[in-house]
């Protein structure tokens, strides 16, 4: 069975730095499929690609599928909203967190955009992303129980986050390694 390490947040919390670094620790293949990368495709906006995605769900199962079946061919890390509710049988799920304020500032300075504008972006992203997938899978972004560990992103550099995340990875596969030697039951 292949290792998949699932992190998620909200729009800029950290997830794709985050995971970056956590897979080239690991030397874990990285899967970065998004919506980010299809709208550049089709030369549109990220919220404008949203938008044609709202009008047929398909698209939506479609592509969470491919980045499931992605994920599934070996080793690897994946940071999208909803990757970890997805592959159940993920090793690790991390959930990143930050206040709306200091991802709208990160969005700033990674987008380009004034920081009303990213705000005013983190908000409507969160929200509308949260409604969509609870119409679609039936899943509320805000309910973190089946996340391993929740780091908030603003207290540590992505260095040390990446860092934590291996750690809680090792300190997994070694509690099922020693579970393993002794007939205990895995949980």
């Amino acid at each position: 069975m292949v290792e998949i390490i699932c992190i998620s947040g909200l729009v800029g919390s950290g997830k794709d730095t985050v995971a970056d670094l956590v897979a080239k620790k690991l030397g874990f293949a990285r899967v970065k499929l998004s919506f980010k990368d299809a709208a550049k495709q089709m030369g549109i906006s990220l919220m404008e690609y949203h938008a044609y995605v709202e009008k047929d769900l398909t698209i939506d199962r479609e592509f969470d599928k491919m980045v499931i079946k992605e994920a599934r061919k070996q080793d690897s890390v994946l940071s999208t909203w909803l990757a970890a509710w997805l592959i159940p049988e993920a090793r690790l799920r991390v959930w990143l967190d930050a206040s709306p304020k200091t991802r709208a500032e990160r969005i700033s300075i990674r987008d380009g955009m004034s920081k009303q504008k990213a705000i005013k972006h983190v908000i409507e992203r969160d929200n509308h992303n949260r409604g969509r997938y609870l119409a679609l899978y039936g899943i509320d972004l805000l309910d973190h129980s089946i996340f391993d560990l929740i780091i908030n992103t603003e207290h540590y550099t992505p260095e040390q986050i990446a860092d934590i995340v291996v750690a809680a990875y090792k300190a997994k596969i070694g509690k099922k390694t020693e579970k393993a030697e002794t007939g205990e039951q895995n949980r």
